[in-house]
């Protein structure tokens, strides 16, 4: 082909062919024509020839390479067979070694699952025992704790009653208030206290007060006299009331009485209940309205607290004849007088002293009642209706007296009935007070006749009773504890046996709130022994106060009660509720050492030997020469391991007792154990010292292999990471650690390259990302081995020291080297390797991206966007919501912006990089393990990481783009060198601009008598970067020269 070239001919010829040219350019145009198709038809004979000899050498070595491979298949073939027979060889022994060792390992599990199976059934029965005396001693704790919260519980609930009734009495009273003045317009009202002033000085923390108003039967200043002739006067009633009250007052019980409040007996009963609630029922009241005939006393109270909604209304004194009971007195005193007449006369003494005593109208007063009274009996006993028979007693001031008092304590008895019941029931559980009439009653009773005490004894207890029979209902928790509060304010009456029905109700109520059975009343003490525990103190404590003061023979010893309980279960196997009894015991009283030693005997029992050791050393403290002691502890010490103390303890008991039994023996075996032990001991200790030499040499060696692989890596340099949000702005800077290694170029020219670890991800564009059909269908891609990549493009200092020139246009020896085609990096990579004798090449696409993403999943490794402070490109055309930017139009020196994780620079912008792999339209069939994928019908390679003059949307970690192998672009780049393992990957660059030659131009290109044009091409594309018409510019020239060549 060079003999058609220009320059050939001589220079006759050529002056020749320039004057046809000149003077006959027809002529000279055919000979030119005729001349090339003669050299045309030359070359394409001589390549003709060429190719034919060509195609015959190629196919003689096919011939070579057909006979070689059959060789080989038949030689595979025969070492396969033999290889397939000493295969089955093998497996048929190990076959046969596998059945006899799998025959043996039968027989050993067998026996192994038999003696298991004998020890759990060994155990199972023990293990039975012990976990259903646990779920005992369990189910007595929770138990326990079930009751103490109820408790809490319904005291809470108590006292949210009380804070709710008292907000509501608040929020009533202005309509009480209101009520109150209608009442006073109307005149009304029964009494003469400003009830307005009482709602309206209520606090609303203090105590709710039971105010008591008495509506006696005879008012000193009513004009309605309807009982003028009943004796009894309102100011005694008042002050005998004031005197009781006083009593509940001086024991902080919140009670005040209005005397001398009611105005007038035209009000009266439920009518005055009534018109009064309307205006207090927000103050607690009671009100005593007694009324009287001639013949009959009524007695009739009206109660309410401030929840009320109806006031509760009884008589419990209804048609009480109180002249007959005036009678009663009379008569009664004259008994008495006679009594001491007749003992005066017994005494020998003269009556007649005895009468003047007393005065003759006395002594006639009182014999005429006697016979007034004897006629009444008789009278009764024959049916006599008592109103129809005259009987003029003569009746003694002191009689009317003594009625006055009877009619004050049917007030006190019934106004301490509804005190105890308001101070138990309707105070918060904080105030709430045990009842208080049972003390005061005797005083109250002695004046009046047996039979009358009882009566009034039993109306009081029957009222109590039913008091606390609501409140079983009400705090079933805590009704054991107030029936003794009850009981212990019984015992002041005469006739203990109230009291004592009290206790036992009490321990009834105790044992129905734990779920046990109720015995017969002879046997509730035994019952309530056998449950008792520690927490239970307080109840028995006050039950034996009560029980003494009631002089039983029996209290409940709670010490006692516990002990015999742990001995009986300990008897009976149930070691964990036996120990809890022991140590209530012990709770009680500390300097019970045999407790101590039962409950080690316990815990040795179930294994529990650190407890039956702590025991036991606290016996051996308090009783020093206790020999079984000693022993136990031994045989404790023994099950834990522990020989020489086990031996000691022995020996010491056997110097307190010489004849304790089968200790000597026990010691004995002991110190054979013990020596045996020790023996084994040495043993596993020259053992784990031999062990622990090995370890030391395997850590030493691994640590020498581990700096081995630390030096390997190559050298360590340290940088900063930074990572941004979608807006670009900078969520986080951290610092990074690589390892890299370099290679001398010569001149100081040093090429870096990183260490990149081996690993997995996933390669490609995720469905959520912006992205093309050939950046998917994403698939993992795995590395097993490492490999190192160029820390930066390849700059131009560096490509001028391997290939000793320099293509780029934006000069620099720190920038990258652009204007560089596929073919030329791979020459690079080939002269690289020559000079270095290491295998450098071009990355796989897919070593690439994992090296770029650095084990991040976002569109770039700095996260989900970049910024122009981040990357070079072309900051007016923004990713997603970052903002614009500033656009350099040209390339910058390599690392000048931040690394990604791995410490690679620029792998986004700047220059696109040549990868070794060939284009594909998808990843469908792509290599699984980051080889390159060179499979392909297509001329173009892969290029990856975008450029200067690119957008953004170009540079993710995942956008490839394809260009011809000898395809060069306006600033053509190269791209990083690689290497696996041992060799190194060069990164090399491709700058790209959207202005690409066409097919023809590049051809063209290649022709030496175009140099100077091309020259003078790219020397005006390299001068015009700056300019603001540069692609105008360049678009014009392309244009001009193409037009040029064409013609």
């Amino acid at each position: 082909m060079t003999k058609a070239l220009p320059g050939k001919k001589g220079w006759w010829d050529n002056t020749k062919d320039w004057l046809k040219s000149t003077f006959m350019p027809r002529k000279y145009l055919q000979d030119r024509q005729a001349e090339t198709a003669t050299s045309v038809a030359t070359i394409n004979s001589q390549a003709a020839i060429e190719n034919a000899n060509k195609q015959r050498e190629l196919q003689e070595k096919i011939t070579i390479v057909q006979n070689l491979q059959h060789q080989a298949s038949l030689e595979v073939t025969r070492e396969q067979g033999d290889l397939n027979r000493g295969l089955q060889k093998y497996l048929g022994e190990l076959n046969i070694a596998f059945q006899a060792n799998e025959g043996k390992l039968n027989r050993e599990l067998q026996d192994k699952l038999a003696q298991l199976n004998r020890e759990f059934q060994a155990n199972e029965g023990k293990l039975n025992r012990e976990h259903s005396a646990q779920l005992e001693v369990f189910r007595q704790e929770f138990q326990t704790w079930c009751i103490a919260e109820q408790r809490q519980l319904q005291l809470e609930l108590k006292q949210l009653d009380a804070l709710l009734a008292r907000e509501i009495a608040l929020a009533n009273r202005q309509t009480a208030i209101a009520a109150l003045v209608k009442q006073k317009d109307l005149e009304n009202s029964p009494i003469l206290v400003t009830a307005e002033n009482i709602i309206a000085n209520i606090h609303p923390d203090d105590t709710p007060v039971l105010r008591v108003i008495l509506a006696p039967p005879v008012l000193t200043r009513d004009p309605a006299q309807s009982s003028l002739n009943f004796p009894v006067s309102e100011e005694y009633l008042s002050n005998y009331l004031r005197n009781f009250i006083d009593k509940y007052i001086a024991t902080d019980r919140p009670v005040q009485f209005l005397g001398g409040s009611w105005r007038s007996n035209l009000f009266r009963e439920e009518a005055a209940a009534e018109n009064l609630f309307a205006g207090l029922r927000v103050i607690p009241t009671l009100i005593l309205d007694s009324s009287a005939t001639p013949d009959n006393f009524y007695l009739r109270f009206g109660f309410w607290h401030i929840n009320f909604k109806k006031y509760r209304y009884k008589t419990p004194i209804n048609e009480l004849p109180w002249v007959e009971v005036l009678y009663d007195f009379a008569k009664q005193r004259a008994r008495n007088w006679q009594d001491k007449r007749q003992a005066y006369i017994d005494a020998g003494k003269p009556v007649a002293d005895f009468d003047m005593r007393y005065g003759e109208e006395t002594v006639k007063r009182y014999q005429q009642n006697l016979r007034i009274a004897e006629i009444e009996r008789i009278a009764l006993e024959e049916g006599e209706d008592l109103s129809e028979i005259h009987r003029p007693y003569n009746l003694h001031k002191n009689d009317y007296s003594d009625l006055a008092e009877y009619i004050g304590i049917c007030h006190a008895v019934i106004a301490g009935l509804i005190f105890d019941e308001y101070c138990l029931i309707f105070l918060p559980p904080a105030q709430r007070q045990t009842p208080l009439l049972p003390q005061l009653l005797p005083d109250m009773l002695a004046k009046l006749p047996a039979g009358e005490q009882e009566a009034v004894a039993e109306i009081a207890v029957s009222y109590y009773q039913a008091i606390y029979e609501y409140l079983a209902g009400e705090e079933s928790a805590l009704i054991p504890d107030l029936r003794l509060d009850l009981a212990e304010s019984l015992l002041c009456l005469p006739d203990k046996q109230w009291a004592a029905g009290q206790v036992s109700l009490s321990v009834t109520d105790w044992l129905k709130l734990r779920g046990l059975p109720i015995p017969e009343s002879n046997q509730l003490l035994n019952a309530l022994s056998a449950a008792v525990t520690v927490g239970d103190l307080p109840y028995i404590t006050k039950l034996n106060q009560c029980l003494q003061r009631l002089g039983a023979s029996r209290q409940i010893n709670l010490v006692e009660c516990c002990w015999q309980r742990g001995l009986q279960r300990e008897k009976n196997g149930e070691y964990s509720a036996a120990i809890s009894d022991f140590t209530q015991v012990l709770q009680l009283d500390g300097s019970r050492w045999d407790a101590n030693f039962q409950r080690g005997l316990a815990y040795y029992q179930i294994c529990e030997y650190r407890g039956a050791i702590a025991d036991f050393d606290q016996v051996l403290r308090l009783n020093p020469n206790e020999a079984t002691v000693c022993h136990h502890r031994g045989l404790v010490y023994q099950k834990l391991g522990e020989l020489e103390r086990a031996i000691e303890d022995f020996n010491r008991a056997l110097q307190i007792d010489p004849n304790l039994p089968g200790v000597l023996h026990i010691r004995d075996v002991a110190l054979g154990i013990l020596e045996e032990k020790k023996r084994e001991a040495e043993a596993k200790r020259q053992r784990q010292a031999a062990k622990e030499r090995e370890r030391q040499r395997q850590q030493a060696e691994a640590e020498r292999l581990r700096r081995e692989e630390e030096a390997s890596k190559g050298k360590a340099f340290t940088f900063e990471i930074v990572t941004v949000d979608k807006y670009g702005k900078q969520t986080s800077k951290q610092s990074g650690k690589g390892y890299q290694k370099e290679e001398d170029l010569g001149n100081g020219v040093k090429l870096e390259m990183v260490y990149v670890p081996a690993g997995s991800f996933i390669m490609g564009a995720p469905s959520g990302e912006e992205s093309n059909s050939y950046e998917r269908p994403q698939h993992p891609v795995t590395f097993a081995e490492p490999f190192y990549l160029g820390k930066y493009p390849i700059t131009q200092e560096q490509w001028q020291a391997v290939m000793g020139n320099n293509p780029s246009s934006f000069k620099g020896a720190k920038r990258p080297v652009e204007q560089v085609t596929w073919n030329d990096a791979v020459s690079f990579c080939q002269k690289l390797s020559e000079k270095t004798g290491k295998n450098y090449r071009l990355p796989s696409e897919a070593e690439w991206e994992y090296a770029c993403r650095a084990g991040t999943t976002t569109a770039f490794h700095f996260g989900e966007t970049i910024t122009p402070d981040l990357v070079n490109y072309d900051g007016n055309n923004p990713y997603g919501a970052a903002p614009k930017g500033l656009y350099r139009q040209e390339t910058t020196p390599v690392g000048s912006f931040p690394p990604n994780a791995f410490g690679l620079y620029d792998m986004h912008g700047n220059v696109w990089e040549w990868c070794q792999d060939c284009w594909h339209s998808n990843y469908n069939g792509a290599p699984s393990d980051g080889s390159a994928w060179e499979t392909s019908g297509s001329d173009n390679r892969v290029l990856r990481g975008g450029s200067w003059n690119n957008n953004a949307v170009n540079l993710p970690c995942c956008r490839p783009q394809p260009r011809l192998c000898g395809q060069l672009v306006l600033a053509l780049g190269f791209s990083r060198c690689c290497r696996a393992a041992a060799s190194c990957f060069p990164r090399l660059p491709c700058e790209d601009s959207s202005l690409l030659f066409s097919p023809l131009a590049l051809c063209i290109f290649s022709s030496f008598s175009l140099a100077r044009s091309a020259k003078n091409f790219f020397s005006g594309i390299g001068h015009s970067g700056k300019k603001p018409g540069f692609y105008s510019n360049i678009w014009r020239r392309r244009t001009d020269f193409v037009k040029n060549l064409v013609s």
